[in-house]
């Protein structure tokens, strides 16, 4: 007989299978195990970020952990993906959204830089994502996988800029903010050279100056009137 555990709860149990109980506690195991993919690529690196210890910082079964990610790759490619939902913006091209929050006027584009970078890229989410797409880059199976995960992100942050940004005199605003990203995702390759770590947000400064002249923020959406009851 199977031995069932907290962490791989019995599925076949009678009415076990499409109950919310289960499905939270799976939900749960598998944050838990993104959790700790995410802080393992952050302090350890790709090539360190095993299965035996991803196990161990999640707390959770061998059972468990394989259950929802067979293999390395598959731990990866889910974590990826896990990790680019919350950045991604609005799910419809007509909702204003933010590609750090749902709703809201865009802020300038200096302010917005300096957010980008606190809270998204120089984040263990940010770091962790880095790591997966440095592996990628010789690891020809784990690219194909991640690559249509990567395209779909690209298109939904786009969409999402539309809503809060213009580009001056008919230029690709898709490309100035691919500008943007690359710039931001470069600092991480750059802060190791700088002695001063102040040298990172003064680079930011000056690259939102030259950026500015060619973005303009779009005018906050107004609020629908509320219908008046009969």
């Amino acid at each position: 007989m199977t031995q069932k555990t907290e962490d791989q709860p019995d599925v076949t149990a009678p009415g076990a299978a499409g109950t919310t109980r289960t499905e939270t506690r799976a939900d749960k195991t598998r944050q838990r195990i993104f959790d700790a993919v995410t802080d393992c690529l952050d302090q350890s690196g790709y090539a360190e970020t095993s299965i035996n210890r991803v196990q161990t910082a999640a707390g959770v079964s061998r059972g468990a952990l394989t259950h929802h990610f067979p293999s390395k790759e598959e731990m990866m490619v889910r974590t990826l993906e896990n990790l680019l939902a919350p950045v991604r913006g609005p799910e419809q091209a007509s909702e204003s959204g933010h590609m750090l929050r749902k709703g809201g006027a865009a802020q300038d584009l200096p302010a917005e830089l300096h957010r980008l970078w606190a809270r998204v890229i120089n984040t263990r989410e940010g770091r962790a994502v880095m790591e997966i797409l440095v592996a990628s880059r010789t690891d020809e199976t784990l690219r194909t996988r991640i690559t249509p995960s990567l395209w779909d992100y690209n298109d939904a942050f786009n969409r999402n800029i539309a809503n809060l940004y213009t580009a001056s005199s008919g230029e690709d605003l898709a490309l100035l903010w691919s500008i943007c990203r690359s710039f931001m995702r470069g600092l991480h390759s750059q802060a190791p050279y700088e002695r001063d770590p102040e040298i990172i947000t003064k680079m930011v400064d000056l690259f939102a100056r030259i950026m500015s002249p060619h973005l303009a923020t779009r005018p906050a959406p107004r609020s629908k009137p509320h219908a008046k009851p009969l």
